[in-house]
């Protein structure tokens, strides 16, 4: 599908460059935000500003503002007034007419490259998504890597084949100022990022994705603040659906052959499940008494006549097809870490598919599940 058409960018210097304004939350300290912001200053001119936005700064923070001091516009709280307030706060002091969000976790590669690359991008779009990468290290990090590898890809697909797309990863964007102002900034909602997407996405705003800048992004360092990340995850995209269900169904309705692939992606052993109950669902009992039975007769063996035939046969079917989609999604995700530049490792994959992606996706749907069904929920998470 064509994309629309963008209107040249205004605020333009007399060297011809749009004005970019970079926007960094922190809340209390990271241990990134001193060698992100070195990168950035280091090839900052006139036409970038840079704003860091602290809640609740730490003495190691604090020390990182001394230096940077004239550098970068720095503006403290000394309450937690939340990511939504402090952004939405500081895009109100800026200048640029590119607005680049970017998480204080993060490293990027080339600064100079990053910012020609941001006024590119953003000439062919509303909304451009950078390529994210985790920074590997441990076995946890290892596996989320894989995640953000689906995620990309999806990211991938939503711009090359519509142009346009219901989400944003929040970690590294950019946006041009008017679209922003226009879809009402960030809203007061756990997943702002989505949010942001979606109402930039119903006023017709087009997306880009581009893979030309890495940014990576640390990992949670354990397995409990992986928890508590996708707890958070998992409610806010619960929140976000009930919100926009029924535009996102239309959406699902109207690029079916961009929104599947992308979900297939993003959640790889979902697929087994549901083409298990697909043949369930066509050969019935018939189909699944008969695998068991060849078995049995090729093998010279009977089964155990405690447990039932047609239980044997779903168990048979359901692995059969597990194994089959792993060696199906190995290839797919070794063409896309090819295409996309993201490591690739077969015993990692196999580990990832079976099973930390069906602990991941239990956890998310069952926050999902829990922001429709409840309100009841506590959540380490200031809007």
């Amino acid at each position: 599908m064509a994309k629309r058409a963008c209107e040249p960018i205004g605020d333009l210097g007399v060297s011809g460059k749009s004005k970019i304004s970079v926007f960094i939350p922190v809340y209390r300290s990271s241990g990134l935000l001193e060698p992100l912001l070195e990168k950035l200053t280091s090839s900052r001119s006139d036409y970038e500003e840079i704003f860091v936005v602290i809640d609740e700064p730490s003495e190691e923070t604090l020390k990182i503002v001394k230096r940077f001091s004239g550098k970068a516009h720095f503006l403290l709280s000394s309450q937690r007034r939340g990511k939504v307030e402090a952004l939405n706060s500081a895009v109100k002091l800026s200048s640029g007419s590119i607005l680049v969000f970017l998480d204080a976790d993060v490293e990027i590669d080339d600064c100079a490259n990053f910012w020609q690359t941001v006024r590119t991008a953003i000439r062919e779009a509303d909304i451009v998504d950078f390529k994210k990468t985790i920074i590997q290290g441990s076995f946890l990090s290892r596996m989320v890597n894989y995640e953000y590898m689906g995620s990309n890809f999806a990211c991938y697909l939503f711009s090359k084949l519509a142009g346009k797309c219901f989400g944003i990863g929040g970690t590294a964007f950019a946006i041009r100022r008017e679209t922003f102002e226009e879809a009402g900034g960030f809203s007061k909602v756990i997943s702002e990022d989505l949010d942001l997407a979606v109402k930039a996405f119903l006023k017709n705003k087009s997306y880009k994705y581009e893979n030309k800048v890495e940014v990576c992004t640390e990992a949670p360092s354990d397995w409990r603040s992986w928890l508590i990340q996708r707890k958070r995850w998992g409610i806010g995209t619960g929140l976000w659906i009930r919100e926009y269900w029924r535009k996102l169904v239309a959406y699902i309705a109207k690029y079916p052959h961009v929104a599947l692939p992308c979900a297939v992606m993003i959640f790889p052993t979902i697929v087994p499940l549901l083409f298990g109950y697909v043949c369930s669902t066509l050969f019935k009992v018939q189909f699944q008494m008969m695998v068991p039975a060849v078995l049995a007769e090729q093998l010279n063996v009977s089964p155990p006549l405690m447990i039932p035939t047609p239980l044997l046969s779903i168990v048979f079917i359901g692995l059969t097809n597990f194994f089959l989609g792993f060696l199906a999604f190995s290839i797919i995700f070794y063409f896309v870490s090819r295409k996309l530049g993201f490591h690739f490792n077969i015993a990692e994959f196999l580990v990832y598919y079976f099973v930390y992606q069906p602990i991941a996706s239990l956890v998310l749907f069952i926050g999902i599940l829990k922001a429709f069904v409840s309100k009841d929920y506590e959540l380490d998470w200031k809007v």
